[in-house]
C-alpha cells in the first residue's frame, strides 16, 4: 500500500496539537510524501466511522506548502497553464476554437438554448475526449435539445483547488463565474465529474448557484423513450463493465443512471470489484494527473484498478471521466494481455446504438 494513511495524519494532528506544537512547521509533522499522495477520491471519509473529515487537513496541508514554494514540481508548468493559458496543457484559445469550429457549435443564447454545454479543459483541447463531446452533441441533436457553448472557457480551478493553490483557483472560479452570469444559463451539462462538483458545489461558496448536470446524468433522463429492441444490435449484447468515476459515484452519488444507459442499449454489466458509490480510484485527482511517476510506495492506483475490472472477464471497458480513461488507458499500455481490451466512452457507446433515420 501507499504511505498515506489518512488516520495517521489525524493522529499526528492530535499528538501535535496536545503537545502545545500548535505552530510547528508542516514538514515536521507530516511527511510532505505523504501529503502529495492523496487523490482526493474522498473514500476516507467515505468510510470513517465516525465521519472525520480528512481532506481539509490535507488540502489545508498542501495551501501551506503551496505557499511556501514548496509544491512538487511538476506542478509548477501546470499552475503556469492555468495563469497564461487558462487550461491545465498550456494550450492556445485557437485550439478550442478549431473544435468549436469543426462541431458546429452555437454561443450560448439564453433566448435560443435551453442547455449551456460545458467543454472543460479535456473536451477544448483533449483529441480522444473529443469524440466523446461528439458523441453527446449528436445525441443531443437527435433529441433536438437547443444547447450552445460559451464563447471562451477556462479551466474550472479543479486541479489548482485540490492541490492547494487557493489563490489561483479563485481567480479562475471568480472569473468563470462573471462568465456564468453573463451568459444566464439555467442548466448546465459537463461530462467531466470534476468539472460538475466545482461548479455545481464549490461554486456556491462565491454565492453562484446553478443545475448543473454529468452528461450521464441528463442523456439518462432524455432517453427513457427509447428501449432496447429499437436501438440495440445483437452484437451490442457482449459484456462491459463500467468504470464508476470518484467524482460521480462517490461524491454525487450518480451510480444508477450510467448503467441504465448501458443496459437501455444492450449491454450486460459485469461489476468489478469496488464499485458504485464506493469506487476504486484511478489514480488521477488531487494533481497526479500531471505526476511524472506516481510514488514508489505500493503499486501504481491506476494497475490496480485496471486489473480489478480486467478480472471481470468484460472486455469493453467503459468510462464517463476523462482523466479516469486517460490513467486506465495509460495503465494498458504496461499491462501483459491487456491489449484484448477496449476502452470506450459512455455518450460514444450510447450515440453509436442509436436509431439513425
Amino acid at each position: 500500500g501507499k504511505a498515506l494513511n489518512p488516520k495517521t495524519l489525524i493522529l499526528q494532528t492530535k499528538d501535535a496539537l496536545l503537545a502545545g506544537r500548535a505552530d510547528a512547521k508542516l514538514a515536521d509533522v507530516y511527511s510532505e510524501d505523504v501529503l502529495w499522495q492523496c487523490t482526493t477520491c474522498g473514500a476516507c471519509e467515505n468510510q470513517c466511522p465516525v465521519g472525520i473529515e480528512h481532506l481539509p487537513l490535507i488540502i489545508g496541508s498542501r495551501r501551506g506548502l503551496v505557499s511556501n514554494g514548496d509544491a512538487p514540481s511538476y506542478l509548477g508548468g501546470v499552475y503556469n497553464h492555468l495563469e497564461r493559458r487558462g487550461n491545465i496543457w498550456g494550450l492556445g484559445s485557437d485550439e478550442r476554437q478549431k473544435f468549436v469550429d469543426a462541431s458546429t457549435l452555437e454561443t450560448f443564447d439564453p433566448a435560443r438554448h435551453d442547455v449551456l454545454v460545458w467543454l472543460g479543459c479535456a473536451g477544448a483541447f483533449e483529441a480522444d475526449f473529443q469524440k466523446s463531446l461528439r458523441s453527446l452533441f449528436e445525441i443531443l441533436r437527435l433529441k433536438r435539445v437547443r444547447f450552445g457553448v460559451l464563447s471562451k472557457e477556462r479551466c474550472t480551478g479543479d486541479p489548482a483547488k485540490r492541490t492547494g493553490n487557493e489563490y489561483m483557483y479563485q481567480e479562475l472560479a471568480r472569473a468563470n463565474i462573471s462568465d456564468f452570469r453573463a451568459a444566464g444559463p439555467k442548466t448546465i451539462v459537463a461530462s467531466c465529474p470534476h468539472c460538475v462538483k466545482t461548479i455545481g458545489d464549490d461554486y456556491r461558496k462565491f454565492g453562484y448557484e446553478v443545475e448543473v448536470v454529468h452528461s450521464a446524468v441528463f442523456i439518462e433522463a432524455l432517453t427513457r423513450d427509447m428501449r432496447d429492441d429499437r436501438t440495440a444490435p445483437a452484437s451490442a449484447n457482449d459484456s462491459v463493465v463500467f468504470h464508476d468515476p470518484c467524482y460521480l459515484g462517490r461524491y454525487a452519488g450518480k451510480v444508477e443512471e450510467p448503467r441504465n444507459l448501458l443496459t437501455r442499449f444492450g449491454a450486460e454489466i459485469a461489476e468489478p470489484a469496488r464499485n458504485r458509490d464506493n469506487p476504486y480510484c484511478c489514480g488521477a485527482g488531487g494533481g497526479l494527473l500531471f505526476a511524472d511517476t506516481e510514488e514508489a510506495h505500493g503499486a501504481r492506483i491506476s494497475d490496480v484498478r485496471l486489473a480489478q475490472l480486467r478480472e471481470t472477464g468484460a472486455q469493453t471497458i467503459v468510462t464517463a471521466c476523462p482523466f479516469c480513461s486517460i490513467m486506465l488507458k495509460g495503465a494498458q499500455t504496461g499491462a501483459a494481455g491487456a491489449s484484448d481490451v477496449q476502452f470506450v466512452d459512455l455518450m460514444t457507446f450510447v450515440s453509436g446504438r442509436l436509431p439513425r433515420a
